[in-house]
């Protein structure tokens, strides 16, 4: 459970990645699929992340933000951008129209 937590969090890191290029070029579809699939991990690895933590007994007391609060915020970034970009997207696509 743990590897494929830490591969899907990569997988994440690197589908953002891939989605930042796409918000500077021109690629609109690319943009609405990445957007989709980059917040559906990201959701994913947050909640397998919290199973792990708690499963280990983590956060240890006085280490909750580094062990806890941090990845937490990291992933809701990830997935906040992900559908901000996939709704800007659309809506400039619909009004293109």
């Amino acid at each position: 459970m743990l590897e494929f937590t830490l591969l899907l969090s990569l997988l994440s890191g690197i589908l953002f990645l891939l989605l930042i290029a796409s918000c500077f070029s021109n690629w609109e579809k690319t943009r609405i699929f990445l957007g989709c699939i980059t917040s559906g991990s990201a959701l994913l690895s947050m909640i397998l992340f919290c199973n792990i933590q708690k499963a280990n007994g983590n956060p240890d007391l006085g280490m909750e933000f580094w062990q806890w609060y941090f990845p937490i915020s990291i992933y809701l970034i990830l997935i906040v951008f992900s559908i901000m970009s996939t709704i800007i997207t659309i809506t400039k696509k619909v009004k293109s129209k």
